[in-house]
């Protein structure tokens, strides 16, 4: 499937989320050692390894492991651990806050860090800290000789005037609530272990909120036109980029990880909130309802470098405008994931 617009059940969708580019296969047939992905049964971590296992099939590459860290308690990771198990993956099972089961976890080459907590850090900031900070500052020091992709967040930048294109991986952060000082705290635990380990390489790779038919803002914005939901314009613009694309420039973060720490915004094109909802209303026969004082400024990111570094995303806004309306107008697989991307105080 070239266009998600081909995508018609939840095993297509996956596949398509999960299809490598060539970049990527390039990339893994250069990359020695074995790779770790800690968090990864969570919501994107799935079609992250699935899209590791196709890349490193592709290349061709032989005895690399590639293993997977998390908890798996939630019926969604248990059925995620069985795909893995069944991809070759080698699994760990465990809660990397317990100093001994951290211990017991096999340290590689590579990793890709995507444990974390944001919904209802606002009503738990110790959890916040712990699985944000602390966590990830013991993490950093067991793999001090790896290279490493850290899954960071755009959620700390100040909000910009979107004629100025977003804010670039120079914007002096200025985090608003338990959430952005967090992940400015994940950042300088990796930051700080990267002083002390010369041989360590990290990717802090920013991401703005990736579009998929099971979740995204998208998706978020057709069920509100759908069901007649007031949409807030406190949050007026925001960027669009397909999981995939998202999941493929994360991986490729590997090339570009430095010491000191390379900053690698993603994010996809600024778009107006407003524009979005006009195109996805004409698909679903509905007139979107606005509600709130129209903001000037947006949490918005400019990723030029990124696209600079690989070249354009696979998947164009039009496409997945065009996609999500069509998903909920059939009541396609829904996660109940939402992003809560119009959020202005950034209280998760």
């Amino acid at each position: 499937m070239n266009s998600i617009l081909d995508v018609k059940t939840p095993t297509e969708l996956r596949e398509f989320m999960s299809e490598p580019t060539d970049g990527l296969v390039e990339m893994m047939a250069k990359l020695d050692g074995d790779i770790m992905v800690i968090g990864g049964d969570g919501k994107v971590g799935p079609e992250l390894v699935q899209t590791l296992v196709k890349a490193d099939q592709k290349a061709g590459t032989t005895g690399r492991k590639i293993m997977v860290s998390g908890l798996f308690i939630t019926d969604y990771a248990k059925h995620a651990r069985e795909h893995f198990e069944r991809w070759g993956c080698e699994c760990h099972a465990g809660d990397l806050s317990n100093d001994d089961e951290l211990a017991a976890l096999p340290v590689t080459k590579n990793m890709v860090y995507m444990l974390g907590f944001k919904f209802g850090s606002s009503g738990d900031p110790g959890k916040a800290i712990l699985l944000n900070a602390i966590v990830p500052a013991k993490v950093a020091i067991k793999f001090g000789d790896s290279r490493i992709v850290n899954f960071s967040s755009g959620n700390p930048y100040p909000h910009t005037d979107p004629a100025l294109g977003g804010a670039t991986e120079d914007t002096v952060l200025n985090p608003v609530g338990i959430y952005g000082y967090s992940i400015i705290a994940r950042e300088t635990a990796f930051n700080t272990s990267a002083s002390g380990h010369s041989a360590q390489r990290i990717t802090h790779y920013r991401l703005m909120y990736a579009q998929h038919l099971g979740y995204g803002v998208l998706v978020d914005l057709a069920r509100m036109i759908k069901t007649g939901e007031p949409i807030s314009l406190e949050m007026p613009y925001v960027n669009l980029i397909s999981q995939r694309d998202a999941i493929d420039r994360s991986l490729r973060g590997f090339e570009v990880a430095g010491n000191p720490s390379t900053i690698l915004n993603v994010a996809g094109p600024v778009t107006p909130v407003e524009e979005i909802c006009a195109k996805l209303g004409s698909y679903l026969s509905a007139e979107p309802k606005f509600v709130g004082q129209k903001a000037d400024t947006a949490l918005i990111a400019n990723d030029a470098f990124c696209v600079r570094e690989f070249g354009p995303y696979r998947d164009g806004v039009d496409e997945m405008i065009e996609a999500a309306a069509k998903w909920v107008a059939q009541d396609g697989e829904y996660w109940n994931l939402p992003t809560m991307f119009g959020k202005a105080d950034h209280r998760y």
